[in-house]
């Protein structure tokens, strides 16, 4: 079976418990405005310039077909003309020109993710299936969490639960952690934000919770989206419904990364803004202590 990812990340620290290499899978269908990583939005392989390490020698212009590319400031692609042959990147000789997204197959994924089980074992750790939306590429997805599995590797997989419950429930046995988005309670602001309204996602936690699985439910706080007190109470009156071994974890908002939005062309819909003040995330982060809801810390 193969897939489609962006990037292997060993050495990981903040996708589980203890030293993780989280699998990064390209495909998603959500377009949360404060994405981190847009390259996943697209299942498809994509073009990055990096304009830092562009020297303007001209070699990308002169194979490029399609007269897609020109000069401004530095090289300026044409993405309606592009035809995404890869020929820019052939010439580019200072990695200026990059593909984001590669096809492999679970075997090679499955191999690579265990180099460091060493780590893994000495630290609690494991590997972590995220992206994107992992769960969208189902199939693939359970090969590698098998693989792993058979090996005595924990699995875990970040997802934001859209997909039909189906999907879940068969990937039950393979998961040994949860991590799942509810980033906003009320459905049509949800939808505005991320595209999506959120009836399944939490059709879909509360199936999941009454599973027994072990699950930590993560919610990032963005300035101006939902960094009221009134935000988080109406999710946490949603959580603390929910049955089982289940955390909260409230998480701050960045910056960082944003600038992959104009690397690949794509309009960055938080363009301006700044990191959320600690402050106030710690002042938010009381309000899971009075619905008895256990954080992860």
């Amino acid at each position: 079976m193969k897939g489609t990812i962006t990037a292997i990340q060993r050495m990981s620290i903040h996708d589980g418990p203890g030293i993780r290499s989280t699998l990064f899978l390209k495909g998603c269908n959500l377009h949360c405005a404060w994405c981190h990583n847009p390259e996943t939005w697209s299942s498809s392989p994509q073009i990055q310039y990096i304009s830092s390490k562009c020297i303007c020698c001209g070699s990308c212009i002169a194979v490029c077909r399609e007269q897609a590319l020109s000069f401004g400031h530095k090289v300026v692609i044409d993405r309606e003309r592009c035809t995404y042959c890869g020929k820019c990147i052939d010439a580019c000789t200072t990695n200026a020109m990059m593909w984001i997204g590669r096809e492999i197959d679970s075997k090679e994924a499955i191999d690579k993710l265990l180099l460091d089980r060493c780590f893994y074992k000495n630290s609690g750790g494991g590997i972590t299936l995220s992206g994107g939306e992992p769960l969208l590429q189902a199939e693939f997805s359970r090969e590698v969490l098998l693989g792993c599995m058979n090996e005595g590797i924990h699995t875990a997989i970040e997802t934001n639960l859209t997909t039909p419950w189906n999907i879940i429930q068969s990937l039950l046995p393979l998961v040994c952690l949860w991590m799942c988005d509810l980033k906003i309670a009320n459905s049509e602001k949800h939808r505005y934000w991320t595209g999506i309204g959120n009836k399944r996602i939490i059709e879909n936690l509360k199936r999941l919770a009454t599973e027994g699985s072990n699950i930590i439910v993560r919610t990032p706080i963005i300035p101006g989206v939902n960094d009221t007190e009134k935000d988080v109470d109406a999710l946490c009156k949603i959580i603390a419904e929910l049955e089982g071994n289940v955390a909260y974890e409230l998480l701050g908002f960045h910056a960082l990364g944003f600038e992959k939005f104009e690397n690949l062309g794509m309009i960055n819909p938080m363009k301006g803004k700044t990191s959320l003040n600690p402050e106030i995330l710690s002042h938010l982060k009381q309000i899971p202590n009075r619905f008895g809801i256990k954080q992860k810390l």
